[in-house]
């Protein structure tokens, strides 16, 4: 049974962003995009929050996503909007869900699922930007607006990103408690990289009692790695305006330990 308890939000503290110095103008400039990009993503999502939800017993509740994605001069920009908090997702009912009449009751451009996913963390805090919505006779919490990634294709959705590093908008609070397990994903970068959501929908017999040895079922590139670990201590990883995640070849997620979100790398 999961425990919420909903807050009002009243001011979350922005970071700083900044750049490198690099000689060739054309990548001073890109760089410059992307960081400016990120920081006004950042302050757009703080203020934008109308209330905090904290679940607690999350660990293997089930979820599901709806993005409403609209196109604007070419960008593709979502409305995401997510179960947790109101409901356990049943999969035969997301999967009814017809994307096309969707769009249209909507006025969407386009409409994307977000495989079902099961959480792995064990409390949460999430922020709620607006009202929920009903969409296929299930409730959803309008949790955040978002730019898709260059190149986004509805029909390989997440995998075509995998083991590429992606920052969204987004302001939550994962908490791993002491004695927990934790799967983790180490980029060759040094990076620690921590589940937050395991799905079947590429490996449709993937449970949670397959996760500690999920190296075996992935196609790690060369300088990664994945390691299961039970923790000594409580791990938070707090996001106050964006967050590093990564998905692996199966479409599982990972929020990374980076930009101080964490209270210590758990790779060690």
């Amino acid at each position: 049974m999961i425990k919420a308890v909903f807050g009002k939000h009243t001011a979350l503290a922005n970071r700083e962003t900044g750049i490198s110095i690099v000689n060739r103008a054309m990548v001073c400039i890109y760089f410059l995009i992307l960081s400016m990009n990120a920081a006004f993503a950042q302050a757009d999502e703080t203020s934008s929050i109308k209330k905090l939800l904290h679940l607690e017993k999350t660990r293997g509740h089930g979820q599901c996503e709806i993005l409403l994605i609209n196109k604007d001069s070419g960008i593709l920009n979502a409305q995401v909007y997510n179960t947790t908090g109101l409901n356990n997702c049943p999969p035969d009912q997301f999967d009814q869900i017809a994307l096309k009449q969707l769009a249209q009751e909507t006025g969407a451009y386009m409409v994307w699922k977000n495989p079902r996913r099961v959480w792995v963390v064990d409390n949460l805090t999430l922020s709620l930007i607006g009202e929920p919505r009903v969409f296929g006779g299930l409730q959803f919490n309008y949790i955040a607006n978002m730019q898709m990634p260059p190149g986004f294709v509805p029909s390989t959705g997440q995998s075509a990103y995998a083991y590429q590093p992606l920052k969204i908008p987004r302001v939550c609070r994962f908490e791993y408690l002491k004695g927990s397990e934790v799967y983790m994903l180490r980029s060759p970068d040094g990076h620690t990289w921590v589940m937050q959501t395991y799905t079947s929908h590429n490996d449709l017999n993937l449970s949670i009692a397959d996760l500690p040895q999920l190296a075996g079922k992935l196609t790690l590139p060369a300088g990664w790695h994945f390691k299961a670990k039970t923790l000594d201590r409580d791990l938070i990883i707090d996001t106050k305006g964006i967050a590093n995640v990564v998905p692996d070849d199966l479409e599982n997620m990972y929020q990374g330990c980076i930009d101080d979100a964490s209270n210590f790398d758990p790779w060690d």
